[in-house]
């Protein structure tokens, strides 16, 4: 959406504490339609108040120059409903703070955002809206009560709240008119998830924010001897002012609203978190240029907070596109100020230069750089993609082993990683519920642990019957309190599901179902530490739609994963694997990778897509290849020969009779010829043509080529092509036999439909 920070839902309005913040003051003002109007604003009231406001707010920016000159951080006040406070019929200072509800309520109605059932829903639905008016990162609300003529300044008795109170993470302030400057700097903490440390408030057990930071600096609970508070503001009194005074506060409370800088260089972790470029570049030497074609983006750093969505989010993005040749300087070749952006980069090569060319994307804010790219000033392809083995497979036309700019890569080509006795070299493990005994899994299965986590959980994971299992009949289910049996899906914070692995692994995969409207599922990767090491998230799936959702850590670091259904929605799991596969096939460029590949000599053999590939280099199809280290990269490019298939006829290719003539009789041949005998592969036992059954030119006889030849017909009806005039012999009697013929044929009605859709 754009207007969001990366990766941001629209609730999300207050995660951590940087960039842009939309602040939103809703001064109230009573008009005794049903309390007393006791307040009144006056004109040097809202200013004085608004003053406090903004001197409150500043308190952090000045906080944030003495932490580091790298990030930026600026308030935008909406002065709206201070210069025309909000009318309502309560007088909110005289009644107990619980009564918030009243008048929020009221004032969400009379701003056009009551459609929620909930409050708070329709609170940050607000709040978004003045993000995008704004064009802000977050946003929150200050509702203001006016305390001016009240004895004490604090709401009614038996309330949770005497004075100011406010609901975390981009919500909204409660706070009366005559609290100081100092409140509105504490409250504004809470709305990027500062808890309270004062004594009575949060306790030294709790966490929250970005990187769910423990509240170390809390009273409550410290179970440290001779505990001292830090000063901070986010206490009270005596230790509230000095922090306030001093602008200062303790370092649990910068981690709460994302200000951590765990390596020293002044970037916060939140957002010192690389680039992404991925992509694949040769240089033309026909047109003295280097072609990269890719892409670039911000990446976010996981979010581990205890509360809010957990979404991951950034405020980075792409700020340029960089290159130099030969470690020059750097030359700025796009700037598309963009959170991802995708490349076609054509960049000048003076004749006859040799060596290397680096690309790179840069966050210009920050000088966050990414990953870099570093090609050759030859015909080689180059990829960003780097450890363990990887290469190329291209048509080599001249048969010279080197690629020449003209050559393009083959796809569809079976790349083999065998060990150093001509074996698979890794497997991967699959757990299918199908596969395993009815009932709760006990003990190790294939090398792995179960286990359900969650606050409805108790540990326990059967394998059960369930009509939602696409794989199989059965799904993983974990035991769930409320429901005092085994439910057939795993739901937000309340069930997920946990596996511990008998050694690390570099990758895992589960095959997730959708259990309602919208599920998202996430796996999140941890190490031996219990640290999160790689996550990767689902789009929103329709219930029962599925989806193979993978994780990846090259250098086998994942020792446990678990598996959810992220913001509080249901999914199911039918299938779970882990390891990477020995056996890859190259895309659509040619390029293959195996990754994490341990120390070790090994082979990497190729199968071509087709018989009508022969090897050129090596002339066996087999690469040796040392890797010295894992993490280490190396390369192995292959090298194939396209040869013309003797079925194809090579002056028209949809001439499948050979009369000069594409006409509905070609297809026909083509039907009769799979319905007698079946598509197959074209060998040395077939008659030699015509009639030239190839006519896509890979080796076989099949509905691919029925489709080519018809495809060819109709976009010449228009035209009067080839063998029709008019088109007159294109609707003449051979399509009354290839009527008959289709009801028998393999491909099916779709492609008799298209094809009388055309006439």
């Amino acid at each position: 959406m754009a207007g969001l920070p990366y990766g941001a839902a629209p609730e999300d309005t207050g995660e951590f504490m940087l960039g842009r913040i939309a602040v939103t003051p809703v001064f109230i003002e009573s008009n005794g339609q049903i309390d007393p109007s006791t307040e009144n604003w006056t004109a040097d009231q809202k200013a004085s108040v608004l003053t406090k406001i903004e001197s409150g707010l500043d308190w952090w920016r000045q906080l944030l120059a003495k932490k580091t000159s790298q990030h930026s951080l600026d308030f935008v006040i909406d002065r709206t409903y201070v210069d025309a406070p909000f009318q309502s019929g309560y007088e909110p200072i005289s009644r107990r703070s619980d009564d918030y509800s009243l008048w929020v309520s009221e004032f969400l109605v009379g701003s056009g955002f009551s459609q929620n059932a909930l409050l708070e829903d329709n609170v940050r639905a607000f709040n978004n809206s003045q993000r995008l008016k704004l064009q802000t990162d977050w946003s929150f609300s200050i509702f203001v009560v006016n305390s001016q003529n009240d004895a004490d300044g604090a709401f009614a008795a038996n309330g949770s709240f005497s004075r100011a109170f406010s609901f975390a993470g981009g919500l909204f302030e409660v706070v009366p008119s005559t609290r100081p400057v100092s409140t509105f700097t504490h409250e504004t903490g809470h709305m990027f998830w500062a808890r309270d440390e004062y004594n009575g408030g949060a306790n030294y057990y709790q966490r929250r924010g970005y990187y769910n930071t423990q509240n170390t600096n809390a009273i409550d609970a410290n179970p440290n001897s001779g505990f001292v508070q830090v000063d901070s503001i986010m206490s009270d009194s005596e230790s509230l002012q000095r922090a306030f005074t001093n602008i200062t506060t303790a370092d649990a409370t910068l981690a709460h609203i994302g200000w951590q800088d765990s390596d020293g260089d002044g970037i916060f972790d939140v957002l010192d978190v690389p680039l992404e470029l991925r992509g694949q570049g040769r240089l033309d030497i026909s047109k003295g240029e280097y072609s990269f074609q890719g892409t670039a983006r911000a990446k976010a750093l996981p979010n581990l907070n205890s509360s809010g969505n957990q979404n991951d989010i950034t405020l980075n993005k792409v700020g340029r596109i960089e290159y130099r040749i030969n470690g020059g300087s750097w030359i700025t070749i796009l700037s598309p100020d963009a959170y991802e952006v995708s490349l076609n980069l054509k960049i000048p090569v003076p004749s006859g230069t040799a060596g290397t060319i680096e690309i790179r994307a840069v966050e210009s804010k920050l000088g966050i750089f990414s990953n870099l790219f570093s090609g050759t000033l030859s015909g080689a392809f180059g990829s960003t993609e780097s450890g363990g083995i990887s290469g190329f497979v291209w048509n080599d036309l001249n048969k010279d082993g080197v690629w020449q700019t003209i050559e393009v890569g083959v796809a569809g080509t079976t790349v083999r990683l065998l060990d150093s006795n001509g074996q698979p070299a890794r497997t991967t493990t699959t757990i299918r519920p199908d596969d395993l005994p009815q009932g709760l899994i006990t003990g190790s299965t294939n090398g792995v642990t179960f286990t359900s986590v969650g606050q409805e959980a108790d540990g326990r994971i059967s394998v059960l019957p369930d009509s939602s299992a696409i794989l199989g009949s059965r799904v993983f289910q974990p035991y769930t309190w409320s429901a005092s049996g085994y439910v057939p899906y795993f739901r937000g914070q309340d069930t997920q599901l946990k596996l511990v692995f008998a050694r690390g692994t570099n990758s895992v995969s589960a095959h997730v179902i959708g259990a309602q409207s919208d599920s998202i599922a996430r796996i999140d990767g941890y190490n031996a530490s219990g640290k999160l090491v790689v996550r990767s998230e689902s789009e929103p799936l329709a219930k029962g739609a599925s989806v193979y959702l993978k994780i990846d850590s090259p250098l086998e670091l994942i020792t446990s994963i678990i598996v959810y259904g992220h913001q509080d929605t249901m999914i199911g799991i039918d299938q779970l694997s882990y390891g990477l596969p020995g056996e890859l096939i190259t895309d659509a460029s040619g390029a293959f990778q195996f990754p994490g590949v341990p120390a070790g000599s090994y082979s990497v053999q190729i199968v071509p897509p087709d018989s009508g590939y022969q090897m050129v280099q090596p002339s066996n199809g087999t690469k040796s290849v040392n890797v010295s280290s894992l993490g280490g990269s190396v390369r192995a490019d292959f090298s194939l020969e396209k040869q013309v298939s003797p079925w194809q006829n090579q002056v028209k290719r949809e001439d499948v009779d050979n009369d000069q003539v594409v006409s509905a009789l070609d297809v026909l041949v083509l039907i009769n010829e799979i319905n007698r005998n079946g598509a197959r592969e074209l060998g040395s036992t077939e008659s030699p043509p015509p009639p030239y059954w190839d006519v896509n030119g890979n080796r076989f006889i099949e509905a691919l080529d029925v489709l080519v030849v018809i495809n060819y017909i109709n976009s010449n009806l228009s035209g009067g092509g080839e063998g029709g005039g008019e088109g007159e012999s294109l609707r003449s009697d051979p399509w009354v036999d290839i009527d008959r013929a289709f009801s028998d044929f393999v491909f099916g009605d779709s492609l008799g439909n298209r094809r009388r859709r055309s006439l």
